[in-house]
C-alpha cells in the first residue's frame, strides 16, 4: 500500500517490483504504480522474517521462500555484526530498560542487524530509544552484547516479527517480479527518492513451470497450506500450481495484497490461466459488508487477469467449539465458534458470488459435512480447524477434481 505524506514528511509506499532503469524502479500496488528513484544514498535491506534465522549456515542465509521449494542463498559479509532494536516510544522506555536489567533480555522485535559493521554501543536512552550492540546469531538463544553485558534477543515471549539485514543486498538486487519492497523516501515531484529500501523476495514464480502446461494460483489460508500435498498430486503433471508466498489470511488482507499475489501476470509466461481463492477463517470477527466489500476489491482484481475463477467456500470450524450465536451490536459474526461458517461467512460470500456466475463455487464446506461419520469423523468432534494426513490430502484431492472439470481436462 501507499500512505504519501506532505512535502518534506516521510513517504512509505510497498508493492511489486516492475521494471524501470538502472537508477530506479516501479512498485505496483492497489493504489496503482510508483515511481522510485535511488541515489548512492540509499540504504538496501534484506526483510526477514527472524523464523529464518535458522538457516544461518557458513557465512549464509539460506532464505526458504513461502510456499514454495526454491531457496535463495545470501552470503553474509565477514566481521562484526551490530544489532539494533528501536523501543518504539519513550512511554515503552521504561519497560524495556527494567526487562533487560531484570530478565537480561531484549525482545526483537524491530531488529536491524549491519553486516560487517562495528557501530558505538549503547542502551536506550530517552534521547535515543536505540539499544545498539554486538549481534551473535550463534548463541541459543541469540544475543546482544552491549559494553560487555550479553542480553538474550529474542522473542521468548510469543509473537513473530521481521529483521532488517544490511550490507546483504544492494539496488542491483531489486530484481522486477520476484521481490517485493517497501520504499522510506521523499515525495519529489512525480518521483519517490528511495532513502531505505526493504527488499522482500517472493520467489520466481515462473522458473519451475513447464512452460507447456497452464498456470494455476491458489489464494488461501493455513487451510490451503493442509490441502496443499493432495492438490498438487491431483494436478501432477497437468498444472503449475503456485500458491503466494505467505498466509492471505483475512479478506482485508486479501484486498490489501492480491495486487502482489497476481504478480505480473501480464508479462509473458506469468499469466494465470485458473486462480481459486478463498478468506474466511480470518474473518470470523468480520461483519457482513466489510467482509463483502473486501471480496468485491478481491474479484475486481482477479478478474483483470482474465482467468478461469474458483470460489472455494469456507471450511466449518468443528463441534469442540462453542456453538455460534448471533451477530453482536455492530453486526459483527461471533467469532471462531461451530456453525459460524454456515450461519454467517459463507451466506455472506455466496451473496457476492451470485453476482458473478462466471466463477465456479468449489464447495469444500459441503464436502466436510458430507463425510462427516466417516473421513472428517475425528475433525468434527475436535477442537482444531486444521487438517491432517489423509484428510488433508482428501481435502486438496476434491478441489483438484473441481479444477479438472471446470477446465474439461481429463
Amino acid at each position: 500500500m501507499c500512505f504519501l505524506a506532505k512535502a518534506a514528511e516521510p513517504v512509505v509506499v510497498e508493492g511489486l517490483i516492475t521494471p524501470r532503469d538502472n537508477e530506479g524502479m516501479y512498485l505496483r500496488n492497489p493504489d496503482g504504480q510508483f515511481e522510485i528513484e535511488w541515489t548512492d544514498k540509499t540504504q538496501v535491506a534484506l526483510e526477514v522474517n527472524t523464523r529464518l534465522f535458522k538457516g544461518l549456515k557458513d557465512g549464509e542465509l539460506h532464505y526458504r521462500v513461502h510456499s514454495s521449494r526454491e531457496v535463495i542463498r545470501f552470503t553474509l559479509p565477514k566481521g562484526s555484526v551490530t544489532g539494533i532494536v528501536k523501543v518504539r516510544s519513550k512511554g515503552q522506555l521504561k519497560k524495556k530498560l527494567k526487562e533487560a536489567r531484570e530478565e537480561s533480555w531484549i525482545g526483537e522485535y524491530g531488529l536491524r542487524i549491519h553486516f560487517g559493521e562495528s557501530l558505538p554501543q549503547q542502551m536506550a536512552t530517552p534521547d535515543d530509544l536505540r539499544f545498539i550492540g554486538l549481534w551473535d546469531p550463534t548463541t541459543k538463544p541469540r544475543t546482544l552484547t552491549i559494553n560487555g553485558e550479553k542480553f538474550e534477543c529474542s522473542l521468548k515471549k510469543g509473537g513473530q516479527t521481521s529483521a532488517l539485514l544490511f550490507n546483504v543486498v544492494g539496488t542491483k538486487d531489486c530484481r522486477p517480479f520476484v521481490n517485493r519492497a517497501r520504499v522510506v523516501g521523499q515525495r519529489k515531484g512525480e518521483l519517490i527518492l528511495a532513502e531505505e529500501i526493504h527488499l522482500k523476495p517472493i520467489g520466481d514464480q515462473a522458473a519451475l513451470d513447464n512452460p507447456k502446461l497452464p498456470r494455476y494460483l491458489f489464494i488461501g489460508d493455513s487451510i490451503s497450506g493442509n490441502y496443499d500435498r493432495g492438490l498438487r498430486t491431483a494436478l501432477a503433471g497437468k498444472f503449475n500450481l503456485h500458491h503466494p508466498p505467505t498466509n492471505c489470511g483475512s479478506s482485508s488482507s486479501g484486498a490489501k495484497n492480491v495486487v502482489g499475489w497476481l504478480g505480473a501476470y501480464d508479462q509473458p509466461g506469468r499469466h494465470w490461466d485458473v486462480i481459486s481463492f478463498n478468506h474466511g477463517h480470518w474473518d470470523s470477527k468480520n461483519d457482513k459488508a466489510s467482509y463483502q466489500r473486501n471480496l468485491e476489491k478481491i474479484i475486481a482484481e482477479l478478474k483483470k487477469t482474465k482467468a478461469k475463477l474458483i470460489w472455494v467456500t469456507t471450511c466449518p470450524v468443528p463441534n469442540g467449539f462453542p456453538l455460534a450465536g448471533d451477530l453482536d451490536k455492530d453486526g459483527r459474526a461471533p467469532g471462531r465458534t461451530a456453525r459460524v461458517m454456515q450461519k454467517f461467512l459463507n451466506p455472506w460470500a455466496l451473496e457476492v458470488m451470485k453476482k458473478y456466475p462466471e466463477i465456479s463455487i468449489c464447495d469444500q464446506w459441503q464436502f466436510v459435512k458430507d463425510n462427516e461419520d466417516a473421513l472428517f469423523k475425528e475433525f468434527w468432534s475436535g477442537k482444531d480447524v486444521h487438517f491432517r494426513g489423509n484428510p488433508a490430502d482428501k481435502l486438496g484431492e476434491f478441489l483438484g477434481r473441481h479444477v479438472l472439470q471446470m477446465t474439461k481436462q481429463p
